[in-house]
């Protein structure tokens, strides 16, 4: 889950940097259109979400994180069916965290990191490191943003 969300986040910006390095070389206006217009296109639909789908979400998550965390150390084939729940909920939400809290949105991708990583290894206390690192992230962010 982790390396295809890094994989994706690195083709967009290397996508970002070609369409941008001919405005720059351009320097007419026409060049700076272009540049902007993929970039908002593709911001566009996280912005959509309302605040309460992102609570809603990062609630899910939360509980998610949690069951994996139970069980990892007893049933990898769960908790990995677990994992992949986690990043259909992410998605939509991840570009509004991002924008709203840079750190909660980097401490909740490290969380999913050692989730994976754990829930793969079937072990139990990184699982649970995991799952309590996403928790510390999603609580003053619903706090601070859901309020």
């Amino acid at each position: 889950m982790l390396t295809i969300r890094w994989r994706s986040a690195s083709l967009m910006l290397v996508a970002i940097s070609v369409v941008g390095l001919p405005s720059c070389s351009s320097g007419g206006g026409g060049g700076t259109s272009a540049a902007t217009s993929p970039t908002s296109a593709a911001a566009a639909p996280e912005r959509s979400a309302t605040a309460a789908e992102v609570a809603t979400n990062m609630r899910k998550i939360e509980q998610i994180a949690k069951q994996i965390a139970q069980s990892a150390g007893t049933n990898k084939a769960e908790a990995a069916g677990l994992d992949a729940q986690l990043e259909p909920l992410w998605k939509p939400i991840e570009g509004i965290v991002r924008l709203n809290d840079q750190d909660t949105y980097l401490a909740i991708e490290d969380g999913f990191a050692a989730l994976e990583k754990a829930a793969d290894e079937g072990n139990a206390a990184a699982a649970a490191n995991g799952a309590a690192g996403i928790t510390s992230a999603v609580q003053p962010y619903l706090a601070k943003y859901s309020g």
